[in-house]
């Protein structure tokens, strides 16, 4: 197994998070196609450079990014895509299984992405989530606030076949600003 960065035991199973390596693109990109109602689309070379630690369309996403794995039994069961560019990091994507959907895995992955922004030195950690999902009450009971409730952006309604609104979830970490 790669290098563990986080491992707690589930349902009494362990369960370990590690960071994304080439093959995990499959299970990925099977999982983001099956959760495509919940998620936002991110172009399948996004990931690729991500995983891939190689440039497309002229960025280095996998400079300031991450894709987490979650391992069960020694079965992939979700994924968190993590971004870092500018001042807050950003929760892009965070799906578990159908078959493994448990808060603990997902609170481990976030759990984890938190860390990165202490360790990074940024003031927040955000999430936009659609209001019409169950994930809400996730994203609150982990002490996340909203901070808006907007339309999709620009590009995603171009490209968005829901075109919902989306609350705009922020948790600060590094900041002299309190918590709602």
């Amino acid at each position: 197994m790669d290098k563990v960065l986080d491992f707690k035991m589930i349902d009494g199973t362990m369960t370990y998070l590690v960071e994304a390596k080439e093959g995990d693109f499959l299970f990925i990109d099977s999982l983001r196609k099956k959760e495509g109602k919940a998620l936002g689309f991110i172009p399948k070379a996004v990931y690729e450079s991500v995983i891939e630690k190689r440039r497309v369309a002229n960025r280095d996403r996998w400079k300031y990014s991450k894709i987490l794995i979650t391992i069960d039994n020694g079965e992939r069961t979700g994924f968190c895509y993590v971004t870092y560019a500018k001042q807050d990091l950003h929760i892009q994507q965070i799906v578990i299984q159908n078959d493994a959907r448990r808060w603990h895995r997902a609170k481990m992955m976030l759990d984890y992405a938190e860390n990165i922004c202490k360790d990074l030195g940024k003031t927040a950690v955000t999430a936009r989530v659609a209001v019409d999902l169950e994930s809400n009450l996730f994203w609150k009971g982990c002490g996340y606030n909203i901070a808006a409730t907007t339309t999709s952006t620009w590009l995603n309604q171009k490209e968005s076949k829901s075109k919902r609104p989306l609350h705009y979830y922020i948790k600060y970490v590094n900041s002299l600003f309190k918590q709602p």
